[in-house]
């Protein structure tokens, strides 16, 4: 994938942009004829990357009230990868019902024609920094042919930041213009391949950074999601719009628990201590995860009340269609079944401030 970029630099990277989005999805199509889905009660949900302390809330939230919504879910019901693509090609192979994963990706699979629609955000903002090394402290020389640059696939969460992130600091450019890229999956590993000096520059967790700075004596935060990008919407749950049609109270159950999650954990650390050390594979320490803790709260990480409004969803897909992953800005209202979501909110007993 790496030298598909750099030969095609040349090209409109808008054209680029567009055909690493078909490799994307092809497979993905491809998946639709693949398999029959098994009768089984349970909700089974796929998640695009494992679990980070800044989105622990997706599992804990189901895991620990779904009972209180008439949901029967445990950690086994959820199947964790490390790309978007294969974990959407889960549900569309019938091997789960549900994905929870980029923003943009799904936008993608939708345009690509495929009816999925968002029924429950779970992250907004997250911990996410531009990482750099080897003297490159500035957005600007992240287009030096010199410098090399981990992102995920196009549509996946890491692209989409950082040309979030590159818009914020108005270099007029987005990813397709990088001339130096290395297509790294997870957060996870991009963190490791910046430690080993494989790359100069990347997209991770700021508890990612802060392991890999220990490491990386000469390691920097460029720039921030949290603090530099004023709108986004990371990551939320999608579905099949028949499957939504067919289990609307499964699915306004399933988003009751995240949300109640998302309402809870921010107000007792000492909770969210317990369900990072539960669900996280390699927990931060307790100095990091009050960091995190502390930013999860100050810049709202977590939509309490479902959100997904259509100003955040149209600035969301205008980005995309800029970075040449979306042909056209979808109608807000296409993209998102808001049934799950209202019906959420009344089994919380509403709204929160």
């Amino acid at each position: 994938m790496t030298s598909l970029l750099n030969k095609t630099k040349a090209r409109d990277p808008v054209r680029v942009a567009r055909r690493l989005a078909a490799l994307f999805i092809i497979p993905v199509i491809l998946a639709t004829g693949c398999g029959e889905r098994v009768a089984d009660s349970a909700l089974r949900v796929a998640i695009t990357s494992p679990t980070q302390p800044s989105y622990v809330e997706t599992i804990y939230g189901p895991v620990h009230y779904g009972a209180e919504f008439g949901l029967n879910i445990t950690a086994d019901d959820f199947r964790i990868f490390d790309s978007h693509a294969t974990a959407t090609q889960t549900v569309l192979a019938g091997q789960a019902d549900i994905v929870g994963g980029s923003f943009v990706s799904h936008l993608i699979i939708r345009e690509r024609g495929l009816d999925f629609k968002m029924f429950c955000p779970f992250v907004n903002m997250d911990d996410f920094v531009m990482a750099g090394r080897n003297g490159v402290t500035e957005v600007e020389q992240l287009f030096d042919p010199d410098t090399r640059v981990a992102i995920d696939s196009p549509g996946g969460a890491s692209g989409v930041i950082l040309n979030a992130m590159l818009q914020a600091a108005g270099t007029g450019k987005t990813i397709a213009d990088l001339p130096n890229v290395r297509i790294l999956e997870s957060s996870a590993l991009r963190s490791s391949v910046f430690v080993a000096d494989g790359v100069d520059a990347t997209v991770i967790h700021l508890t990612q950074f802060k392991q890999a700075a220990e490491q990386v004596s000469d390691a920097v935060i460029i720039t921030t999601l949290y603090k530099d990008v004023p709108v986004f919407i990371k990551e939320a749950f999608a579905a099949p719009a028949s499957w939504l049609e067919e289990n609307l109270e499964l699915a306004a159950s399933f988003c009751a628990s995240v949300l109640k999650a998302a309402r809870e954990l921010p107000r007792d650390f000492d909770l969210f201590v317990s369900a990072v050390n539960e669900f996280v594979g390699v927990p931060p320490s307790e100095a990091m995860l009050r960091e995190t803790f502390d930013l999860i709260s100050q810049y709202e990480f977590w939509p309490k009340n479902g959100d997904l409004e259509p100003e955040a969803i149209t600035q969301m897909a205008k980005m995309a269609v800029l970075s040449g992953v979306l042909e056209e800005v979808p109608d807000p209202t296409e993209v998102v079944d808001r049934r799950p979501i209202n019906r959420a909110l009344e089994l919380l007993g509403g709204r929160v401030e």
